[in-house]
C-alpha cells in the first residue's frame, strides 16, 4: 500500500506554487463540474474533455490508422485527482499518430548525433559540418533501424520538452504542439527520432525508475506534484514480447488501492487513456497497441515482472557521455560534453538488423551453458553479463527489430544466429560497436531452420561459420571502421568460393593497430584454395576518399592469415602493404594492394 498517495491538500498545493504551476488541486469526480487547470500560463481543459480537437494528417495511411475515425474515446476520471502536471493530450501531445520506418520518415542525421554527444562523434576538423566517425555512423544506423517498430519514445520525450518550454514549437512550424504538421516536416521528424534515443542514453539509464508498481506510482505522484521531473512511462508485456512508451500526466485515486495513471498514448492522438494500478495486490495493466495497427495488446505486470518503469527527461537535455567512442588520453571519463563512459561502465553492443517481420535471432551461450536470447519463442536471460537493450518500439519478437545486446568490453561469447522460426529465407547483418570501433558482418543469407555460429574473439572481432545447405553458399562480407588521426579507415573482406561449414574470422587489434583476416577452418570449393578480396578505404576530414584492394588466396588448412598494418596512416596514391602470416603468426610473404578509384 502506498502511504503517501492522498487527495490533494496543502502539501501538494505549496509544492505546485513553489514551481510556479497552478495545478488542478481538487478535481473531485472529474466530470462536467471539474475545474479547468493551468500550467506554465497555458489554459488547460478538464481531463478527458477533448472538445474541439482536430487530428492532423499522419504518415500512417488512413486505412492502417488505429484511430482514423475517432473510434477510441477519451477517458474521463471519476475519482480524486491526486497529481497533475497540467499536460493535456489534446493540446500538448501531437495531433498525428506514431509511425514506423515503413512510411519513410526522416530519422537521425549526423547533426542529431552531434547534438546528443558533442563533437567527439565527428571526425577531427569537421565539427561545423559533422562527418561521423565509423562507430558513430554505425550507432546512428542501428538507432534508425530500431525505429522500425515505432517512434513512441520520441513522441513522448519531445512533447514533454515542448510542454516544459525547453523546445520551442515555433521552430517546427506552430505555436502549439497539437498544431504542428508532420507531413513534409522533416525537421520535426528528425527531432522525434533524436528524442527516441533518450531511452538508451547513459544519463537516462542511470536514473531510470524501476520497482514494484506502487513504488513506480509513488515516484510519479511526487514528481507530477513538485515539478522536479517529467517522465515517460515505459510499459511491457509480462514476458517482454512487446514494449511501448507513453506520457503520464495525472494520477486518479479510485479508492481501495485502485489508481489510474492518466496518459497521452501517441498511438491515439488527442485522447486521454488510463493505466490501471492496484497497490493492494501490486499489479498493473493497460490495453493499447504497440503501433497504430494493433489496438488490442495487453500490457501487464506485478511486483516481480519489472514491466513498468519511468524514464526521466531532464538528464538527457545536456550532451551525454559517449558510450561507443574510443577512450584515449585526449578523452575524459565521466558525463557531459566530449566525455566517454568510465572504464568499469564501458560495453560492446551487438546488433542484428534485417527484415523486421522475418529475421533470425541471436542466442548467446557462455561456458556454463547459460543462454540469453530468444529460444523457441521464449525470451531467456540467463547470462548476467549480457544485457538486453529493450526498445520501446517492438510489436513482438517475430515481427519487430531484434533487441540489441550489451556485453562487458572485450568479453567473448559463443553466439548462434538462429533461423528456426523464419518463415522464408532472408538476409541479415550483425554489427559490433564499442571503443571507437565498428565491425559489421553483412549479407548473411539464412534459411528456415538454419543455424549459423558466431564468436567474438578478443571481444573486438567476429568469427563466423555458415551452415547453409546451398551447394554454392554466399559468404557474408566483413567490414571494420575506426579513426586514425583525422581520417576514417574502413576495411572490408569478402570470401570467394568458400564451402558451407567454413569458418572465417575478421579481427581488429587496436593495441597493435592491425586488421587481420583469418582463414583457419575455411575450405574452398572443388578442392581450390579459398580466395579473399581485401579492401581499405580512407576518408579524411576534407572529404577526400582513397581506396586500395587486393585479391589473394589463403590456405585455411594451414591456418593462414592476412592483414593490414594501419599504425602509419596509408598515403594516397601509394601501394599499401599486406602481410600473409602462418599458423605461428610468422610472416610468409608481403604483398601490396594497389590504389583504386572508390
Amino acid at each position: 500500500m502506498i502511504d503517501q498517495l492522498q487527495p490533494a491538500g496543502s502539501r501538494r498545493r505549496s509544492a505546485a506554487l513553489a514551481v510556479g504551476v497552478a495545478a488542478l488541486l481538487l478535481a473531485g469526480c472529474g466530470g462536467d463540474d471539474a475545474p479547468t487547470s493551468a500550467a506554465g500560463g497555458k489554459g488547460k481543459p478538464a481531463i478527458g474533455r477533448a472538445d474541439g480537437f482536430t487530428a492532423k494528417k499522419s504518415l500512417v495511411p488512413k486505412g492502417d490508422s488505429a484511430d482514423a475515425d475517432g473510434e477510441v474515446e477519451s477517458y474521463v476520471p471519476t475519482g480524486d485527482i491526486i497529481a497533475d502536471s497540467g499536460f493535456r493530450p489534446e493540446t500538448d501531445g501531437f495531433s498525428f499518430e506514431n509511425y514506423g520506418n515503413d512510411v519513410g520518415p526522416e530519422n537521425l542525421e549526423p547533426v542529431n548525433v552531434q547534438t546528443l554527444f558533442g563533437n567527439i562523434v565527428c571526425l577531427r576538423g569537421t565539427s561545423e559540418d559533422c562527418r561521423l566517425t565509423p562507430a558513430a555512423k554505425t550507432w546512428m544506423d542501428n538507432q534508425n533501424e530500431s525505429m522500425g517498430g515505432g517512434h513512441c519514445q520520441g513522441f513522448s520525450v519531445l512533447a514533454l520538452r515542448m510542454f516544459d518550454d525547453k523546445v520551442d514549437e515555433s521552430d517546427y512550424g506552430a505555436r502549439r504542439t497539437a498544431n504542428l504538421d508532420l507531413v513534409g516536416n522533416t525537421d520535426l521528424q528528425s527531432a522525434i527520432a533524436e528524442h527516441f534515443t533518450y531511452q538508451v542514453l547513459p544519463p537516462i539509464l542511470e536514473k531510470r525508475v524501476k520497482g514494484t508498481p506502487s513504488q513506480v506510482l509513488q515516484t510519479l505522484v511526487d514528481r507530477l506534484n513538485d515539478g522536479k521531473e517529467l517522465y515517460t512511462l515505459g510499459i511491457y508485456k509480462s514476458d517482454f514480447t512487446g514494449g511501448h512508451a507513453i506520457t503520464p500526466f495525472a494520477v486518479e485515486d479510485q479508492g481501495d488501492g485502485a489508481y489510474k495513471i492518466l496518459v497521452y498514448d501517441n498511438n491515439f492522438p488527442g485522447v486521454t487513456r488510463a493505466v490501471d494500478v492496484n497497490t493492494e495486490d501490486e499489479t498493473w495493466d493497460y490495453v493499447g497497441g504497440t503501433n497504430p495497427k494493433n489496438t488490442d495488446e495487453v500490457y501487464e505486470g506485478n511486483a516481480r515482472t519489472g514491466t513498468l518503469e519511468l524514464d526521466p527527461t531532464r538528464p538527457g537535455e545536456q550532451e551525454s557521455s559517449c558510450p561507443f567512442c574510443e577512450a584515449t588520453e585526449q578523452t575524459e571519463e565521466g558525463s557531459g560534453k566530449g566525455s566517454v563512459l568510465a572504464e568499469e561502465d564501458r560495453y560492446t553492443e551487438l546488433t542484428l538488423t534485417g527484415d523486421p517481420a522475418n529475421h533470425p535471432h541471436l542466442v548467446f551461450t557462455d561456458d556454463d551453458g547459460r543462454r540469453t536470447g530468444i529460444v523457441n519463442g521464449r525470451f531467456l536471460r540467463e547470462i548476467p553479463d549480457v544485457e538486453v537493450v529493450k526498445t520501446y518500439a517492438v510489436q513482438n519478437w517475430d515481427e519487430a527489430p531484434e533487441p540489441r545486446f550489451r556485453l562487458p568490453e572485450g568479453k567473448e561469447y559463443s553466439i548462434t544466429v538462429d533461423g528456426s522460426r523464419l518463415t522464408k529465407a532472408t538476409k541479415a547483418s550483425v554489427n559490433l560497436v564499442g571503443n571507437g570501433l565498428a565491425i559489421d558482418l553483412d549479407g548473411i543469407e539464412i534459411a528456415p531452420g538454419q543455424k549459423d555460429e558466431m564468436a567474438l574473439p578478443g571481444g573486438y572481432g567476429i568469427t563466423y561459420q555458415t551452415n547453409s545447405k546451398s551447394e554454392i553458399p554466399t559468404s557474408p562480407e566483413f567490414y571494420a571502421g575506426l579513426v586514425k588521426g583525422n581520417a576514417a579507415l574502413n576495411f572490408a573482406a569478402t570470401a570467394v568460393g568458400v564451402k558451407s561449414g567454413s569458418t572465417v574470422s575478421f579481427l581488429v587489434d587496436q593495441e597493435n593497430e592491425a586488421v587481420i583476416l583469418d582463414s583457419t577452418g575455411s575450405e574452398g570449393l572443388e578442392g581450390l584454395k579459398p580466395q579473399f578480396l581485401l579492401q581499405l578505404t580512407k576518408a579524411d576530414a576534407k572529404g577526400r576518399v582513397t581506396a586500395w584492394q587486393r585479391l589473394l588466396e589463403l590456405d585455411g588448412a594451414k591456418e593462414q592469415k592476412a592483414g593490414f598494418d594501419y599504425s602509419t596512416a596509408p598515403r594516397s596514391g601509394k601501394r599499401l602493404p599486406i602481410v600473409v602470416l602462418d599458423e605461428d603468426a610468422e610472416v610468409i610473404r608481403t604483398l601490396t594492394a594497389k590504389p583504386t578509384t572508390p
